[in-house]
This record gives C-alpha cells, structure tokens and sequence, in this order.
C-alpha cells in the first residue's frame, strides 16, 4: 500500500508540474487515464492538508468494510444494557477517529481536544440509546410486536445525534482558531472562523444523512423478509441476510451523504470576516471542509 501511495503521489504530482506544452487532460488515452487513476487513488489515501497516509480504517474509502459491522451490531433486536452501551461506544470510537483522520488540519490539533470530543460523543450516543430504550420498554400500550419494531429504530436518533457531537466536540478547535481559506490559485489569503463555522456545519449535516437509509432501511427491510418462508424455516441465515442488507444500505448512503458538499468547499468573501475579503480580490474562496 505505502508503493501504490507512493506511486500515486509522484504521478499526481507530475501531472499537475506537467509544462504548458504538455498536451491537455484526454479521457480514453491511455497515459492519462493512469494519472487520472493515481491522482483518485492519492485523495482516498492521502489528507489534503498534510499528506500524510490516513490510517486504512479511518478513511472514507474504509468507512463501508470496517463500518459495516458495527451498523449490523447496532441493529441486532432483542439488545440488553450491555450490548446496546457496547454497540454505541464502538461507533462512536470509530466516528470520532474518521472525524479526527479527516479534519481540516492546516490548524494543529492538541491530544486533549481528541480526548474531549471522543468522551463527549461516546456518552451523549450512549446516554441518548439507553434513555429511548427504557422509554419503550416502559411504553405498556405496545404490544410486544411493535415494541420489538420500535427498538430496532432507536439507533438512528441516537446515532445521528451523537453523530453531531461527535463532529462539532472533535473539532471544536477550528471553530475557536478558525481554518485557512485560499485563493482560486491556491495561495493562502488568512483564517476564517466563519468558514470554520459552514464546515462543520456541512460536515455535520452529511453525519444525519448518512445514517438515515443505514439504520432505517435495513429494519423495514427485514422486518418484512422476517415474514418469508425461507427465513421462518431457516432462522440462521437472519444474521447474514440483515448483514447483506445493511451492507446494501451503506453503500447507497455514503456515496449520498458525501456527495452533498465537495470536500473542497467555495464561499462568497463578503460572507467571511473583512480582514480576509480586503486581503484579497477574488469574488470568492475555497477551504477544506473535511470530510
């Protein structure tokens, strides 16, 4: 993997110092269409503002295989205390280490602040679950059908609550130093609190929609294959169809969810701070919204 991500840097790196005689960028050549491969390979491995390797389970291009488990966990009826805590607190750890892998980064980002934002998000997913929980356990005008039903959709508002937390506690640094924001050349024109506000705001909307289809699908899904035959006559294959589900389910919403901003995001400099609209004279300006 270091090889491919090597490989992939220096022929993206050679694409873009290409000399202006350099013929342009033709899709079905052959030339081009491996720097084009190695350029998308070096953004799913590489942090735009570092450019060092994302760690494999932390990445976005990892989200779906290493994520996938733990929806099929969280998703699991007839959950007790502990299992439903357990579930809560491995997504979260793996949310607040995606966030953390791929924050905008051109600011450093102290250790305690990692520690504040994971502590925060693992006890709001938890204390949020546990509450609906007891909630429709203690709710006697369900029957035991719908109450089992009702469960299976407590996750969502759990997660995607938490899921909001988790982004605004684990970068809560960018919000209180703000991020930097380029010119359409690239070049650095100063660090914009506000522009720190509309990407966490972006990134913590993408964290509501994501989970929506994951972990509201699959329960209607299944709550109408449980009803089949095959799966009344074979009970062991619930697990693995519901894993298939969910897996389906995943990778429908992320592609959805990441789609709804661009990673490198653009705003007006009369919307940001008049320091950083004088400093230039481009109509707008791009930063890193993180993902």
């Amino acid at each position: 993997m270091a090889d491919t991500a090597t490989t992939a840097s220096a022929a993206a790196a050679s694409a873009t110092n290409a000399s202006p005689d350099a013929p342009p960028f033709q899709l079905g050549k052959p030339r081009f269409q491996q720097l084009w491969s190695a350029q998308k390979i070096k953004q799913a491995i590489l942090h735009p503002d570092t450019n060092e390797k994302i760690f494999m389970p932390f990445r976005m291009s990892g989200y779906i295989p290493f994520g996938t488990p733990i929806v099929v966990g969280l998703l699991l009826p007839n959950q007790t205390l502990a299992s439903t805590v357990f579930w809560q607190w491995l997504n979260q750890s793996h949310n607040a280490c995606v966030n953390y892998a791929n924050r905008n980064a051109t600011k450093p980002s102290p250790a305690s602040k990692f520690i504040q934002g994971y502590l925060g998000a693992v006890i709001s997913a938890v204390s949020i679950a546990v509450g609906l929980n007891v909630l429709v356990q203690k709710a006697n005008k369900f029957t035991p059908a719908t109450r089992l039903l009702v469960q299976r959709f407590v996750p969502f508002p759990a997660v995607a609550s938490a899921n909001i937390c988790n982004v605004v506690l684990m970068r809560y640094g960018e919000l209180e130093e703000g991020i930097d924001v380029l010119d359409a050349d690239g070049n650095l024109v100063g660090s914009s609190k506000i522009a720190a506000r509309h990407a966490l705001l972006e990134t913590a909307l993408t964290r509501v929609v994501l989970p929506m289809p994951i972990l509201v699908l699959p329960p209607i899904v299944m709550s109408m294959l449980e009803k089949t035959a095959l799966l009344q006559a074979r009970p062991r294959l619930l697990l693995p169809v519901q894993s298939l589900v969910c897996l389906a389910a995943f990778g429908l919403a992320l592609p959805l969810a990441i789609s709804l901003f661009p990673q490198m995001s653009e705003i007006e400099t009369s919307q940001l701070e008049p320091e950083i609209a004088q400093a230039t004279s481009c109509r707008t300006v791009v930063y890193n919204k993180g993902l």
